[in-house]
This record gives C-alpha cells, structure tokens and sequence, in this order.
C-alpha cells in the first residue's frame, strides 16, 4: 500500500485560544434536539479562527489529515471530569471545521489528538494528502 503524501499546498494552521469543549451527545426535549450552548458557542468560535486561517481559499476538496492538540489548565483536583475523551474532542474540530478547511468531515482520513496542560486554546493542522 503507498504511503499517502502532502498535495504540497501547505498546511493549514489555526491556532484558537479558546477552552477546548468536548462534543456531547445532543439533548432532547420533547420533539426538540440540541447541543448545549457551551459547545454550540465553542464551534462558532473556532470556526471563525478557521474562515481566519483559510485567508479566503476555498474549502479542500480531497483527503485531509488532521492533528489537534488541546490545552487546558490544571485542575486544582488531581481527579477531574472536566476534560471530556480526547475523541468527543476531536468529533468537535472535526465538525466545526466541515464546510470551512475542508467540504465534509468525511474527507477526514488521519486524526489524531493530544490533550496537554497549559493557557486554554486549541492548536490544528489539517493537511490535504493524496
């Protein structure tokens, strides 16, 4: 099998600093679904840093791969559920980059995830393989 390889038109940037906001399964009331708010706001958001980082190019149209590191800071309990699974994380990137780095998420070949200490913000690269 060949080893997938850059289209060589750089990689895509965005660097948010914003606090990462895990996807959570969406709420119901009644015939009514939604997010929550927080992760609504977080999407809108990092999408804005992403229509940043695209300069105004057009969304890619082939197979992306994406990296994303998530900083958030210590908490002050060593046991804590603020963090949220590093994959509901990256199902968060992955849906509020759809439409503006890359058409869909479903070009999205290669992720991959890191969850780290530090100043609140989201670092990405996507890059476009073929």
């Amino acid at each position: 099998m060949a080893a997938l390889k850059s289209r060589g038109q750089g990689m895509i940037r965005i660097e948010a600093p914003i606090t990462p906001v895990p996807f959570r399964r969406v709420m119901t009331s009644g015939k009514r679904r939604y997010n929550s708010a927080r992760y609504t706001e977080f999407k809108e958001e990092l999408g804005y840093f992403a229509l940043k980082a695209m300069g105004g190019r057009e969304p890619l149209k082939g197979a992306v791969r994406v990296r994303a590191q998530f900083y958030r800071l210590k908490p002050r309990r060593l046991i804590s559920r603020l963090w949220g699974d590093v994959d509901n994380h990256l199902k968060s990137v992955l849906d509020a980059l759809s439409g503006i780095v890359y058409a869909d998420d479903a070009q999205v070949i290669e992720v991959s995830g890191k969850k780290s200490y530090g100043e609140p913000r989201v670092v990405i690269e996507v890059e476009e393989l073929k």
